[in-house]
């Protein structure tokens, strides 16, 4: 066999396993991401179960403690809480408010963005439920979003903003989550039918003229 076809053919065993090489690669870092966003998402369900354990205190221990200043803002509060003296007094403060006789919280729709090897960027919605001493349980659904960093003990919060609709979008959710689909829809088809059936006898009538 001439030399040149067998460098041609080793040039095309060396690329085909360089372009093996690359995909496994590829694969590698992909599988890596979504390790780190599984993660990512089952620290954002602890939260949710550690504020349902009602022992409040140990959301506190899914932040990075090295992080210099944490930004916490709650939608309830009036600013922000910026700086462990803050978010301690807010997480974790002497004695549980006796006003608060529970609270339940649950995280859905995350979604989560890598910015770098050990950061990420996270948004979801959570509804949240609560029971103010002598009154009824209320409950709303709440957009959140977060910064993580990687840590040896897994990823943990360096920043957390709670963001709710303003109060007319809120009002308009609640107006059309009362609305019976299942019943409603049929009218619109039956109203259109009808509206049609007027513009024709209104056309039969001009025609008529």
């Amino acid at each position: 066999m001439p030399s040149t076809v067998l460098a041609s053919l080793r040039a095309i065993f060396l690329l085909g396993v360089a372009l093996t090489m690359t995909a496994l690669a590829i694969d590698s870092v992909r599988a890596a991401e979504q390790d780190d966003i599984a993660a990512i998402e089952a620290v954002i369900h602890e939260t949710a179960e550690r504020w349902n354990s009602q022992d409040f205190r140990t959301v506190l221990e899914l932040w990075d403690p090295d992080q210099e200043v944490p930004f916490y803002l709650a939608e309830e509060q009036d600013d922000w809480f910026i700086g462990w003296e803050a978010l301690r007094a807010y997480l974790t403060p002497p004695m549980p408010s006796p006003a608060v006789e529970g609270l339940r919280e649950e995280m859905y729709d995350i979604s989560v963005k890598l910015i770098a090897d050990d950061l990420a960027i996270a948004a979801w919605n959570m509804h949240f439920e609560m029971k103010i001493r002598g009154r009824n349980p209320i409950g709303e659904d709440v957009r959140v979003s977060a910064v993580l960093r990687r840590k040896p003990e897994g990823w943990r919060y360096i920043h957390w903003a709670e963001s709710p609709m303003a109060p007319l979008v809120y009002i308009d959710k609640l107006f059309q989550r009362d609305v019976d689909h299942e019943k409603f829809t049929p009218l619109i088809a039956r109203s259109r039918a009808v509206k049609e059936a007027w513009r024709a006898e209104a056309a039969e009538k001009a025609a008529a003229e």
